[in-house]
């Protein structure tokens, strides 16, 4: 995960990887640089949301105040940020033709790894 704060070094990890996938099922080609580099961008943004979420003193909400000065709890935007990421970063991977029928399930594939972290947040 993000320890703190997601690197570029981490979004041309991530692109690698899915490039690998891609590659390994004979479906890569160059043109779909762009497509990756957003797939990956938006799987840094949920892993920077649920480092933000795991920190242990957040809360799932946060005060705000209305116009009348009176304090209302609302859910942290966190938890928006997360499933945003989430959702649009499982389309892009279907997009891309990576789902977990499309990929051989290996137990030390790390692009396998991501991909189920990324189904699995959904349903928490």
């Amino acid at each position: 995960m993000c320890k703190s704060v997601c690197k570029m070094s981490d979004l041309d990890d991530i692109k690698n990887k899915i490039r690998d996938a891609m590659t390994s099922q004979g479906t890569y080609i160059p043109d779909l640089d762009l497509c990756i580099e957003l797939c990956a961008g938006s799987y840094m943004a949920f892993r920077i949301a649920l480092s933000d979420i795991s920190k242990k003193r957040m809360k799932s909400f946060v005060k705000e105040k209305t116009r009348e000065e009176n304090t209302k709890l609302v859910a942290h935007p966190a938890f928006k940020v997360l499933f945003d990421s989430l959702e649009v970063t499982r389309k892009q991977l279907r997009e891309l033709g990576l789902t977990l029928q499309t990929l051989s399930v290996s137990e030390d594939d790390e692009v396998n790894d991501f991909i189920n972290e990324v189904n699995g947040a959904g349903e928490q």
